[in-house]
């Protein structure tokens, strides 16, 4: 997967581990070359949050993590006022999916879903399929009856 370099920002954050970077590394290269202002973040910093509040308009952040932890920065991000346009996020690992029972209302939490597989809800075991709908304030895709 091919992150894309953004041009013409005032500064560039890295945020992610060793092993996540990875995946952001051509971008990093790209803006040394181009001897832009940059900063890498690892992922165990307490202070993330701070870091973020204190930097000014016009910086830009990339995120690679795995996927909880990705949306927990995008999360952190959003509640400093960083719009969907000021950053890019790249989950890694295998992508946990929630599914939002039509019945009991519980959340099922599954790996690498797809859209009308059919699943069991693990609160009340009804037998459910994935629906494309996807809740951001739930943060999960709707599990409609599969079988009446």
């Amino acid at each position: 997967m091919a992150v894309p370099f953004i041009n013409g920002k005032r500064k560039y954050i890295f945020c992610g581990d060793k092993a996540s970077l990875e995946v952001l590394q051509p971008i990093i290269n790209e803006v040394k070359k181009k001897e832009l202002p940059f900063e890498i973040i690892p992922l165990d910093s307490s202070t993330l949050q701070n870091f973020l509040s204190s930097q000014k308009m016009g910086t830009f952040l990339y995120i690679a993590a795995p996927w909880k932890l990705k949306r927990e920065i995008e999360k952190t991000a959003w509640s400093i006022g960083y719009s969907e346009e000021e950053m890019i996020s790249v989950g890694i690992g295998p992508k946990p999916m929630n599914v939002f029972c039509c019945r009991c209302h519980g959340i099922t939490e599954k790996i690498n879903l797809i859209v009308d597989e059919e699943i069991i809800c693990s609160h009340c075991e009804l037998q459910l399929v994935i629906s494309d709908h996807y809740s951001s304030f739930r943060d999960a895709h709707l599990g409609y009856v599969a079988k009446l």
